[in-house]
């Protein structure tokens, strides 16, 4: 038992860890190839770093445990995780919604028990998966800089500024990936980006 919980750490690590690679080389790419403008990426990185502590100070709170994880893009904030009940998922939403500049939160919380580290890890490699996948796939319409992923319990949320090709290739390449309950589309639909970059 104990060699089986090393084994989905050391997964989770490894994950994280070639995560970081890329994304440190991706950084200056991206950023450029980012559909949301400077102001708005800049707003998007302070809108994140001040969700944790107010919905940190709610779950603290609370006998049971709680997780949790935040995505923010173009001023709207996802989270998704499991609560103890409906008054803590009301609370967060309440206080996400108060912070400056955020102009929705869609929270995909769930009441229900934490999730197994076994799930946690499950989900991460799903992400990695379907950004792999995305990179993979560059003949298809939809750019993979274009599109931010986020998984919770076998569960796909897309976000990102796109058309309405691109959110369909995007959609469909997250569908047919393995593990994958249910994709969640929270995309901002713009036609008049038509170039596939």
């Amino acid at each position: 038992m104990k060699s089986y919980k090393l084994f989905i750490l050391f997964i989770i690590f490894i994950t994280q860890l070639v995560g970081c690679a890329p994304s440190t080389i991706l950084a200056i790419p991206s950023s450029i190839a980012d559909r949301r403008s400077t102001e708005v990426q800049i707003s998007d990185n302070k809108i994140f770093m001040s969700t944790w502590a107010p919905v940190q100070e709610i779950v603290d709170n609370q006998k049971q445990k709680s997780h949790f994880n935040i995505a923010v893009f173009n001023k709207a904030i996802v989270i998704v995780g499991q609560v103890p009940n409906e008054e803590v998922k009301n609370k967060i939403t309440d206080v996400l919604s108060k912070l400056e500049n955020v102009k929705t939160v869609h929270n995909k919380i769930e009441v229900s028990k934490v999730n197994k580290l076994k799930q946690r890890a499950k989900d991460t490699i799903t992400t990695s998966n379907v950004k792999t996948r995305l990179f993979l796939e560059l003949k298809n319409e939809v750019h993979p800089l274009h599109v931010k992923i986020m998984t919770e319990n076998d569960v796909i949320y897309l976000l990102g500024i796109v058309n309405n090709k691109e959110a369909d290739e995007a959609i469909q390449i997250a569908k047919s990936s393995k593990g994958v309950k249910l994709v969640v589309p929270l995309f901002e639909l713009d036609e008049s980006f038509k170039n596939k970059y």
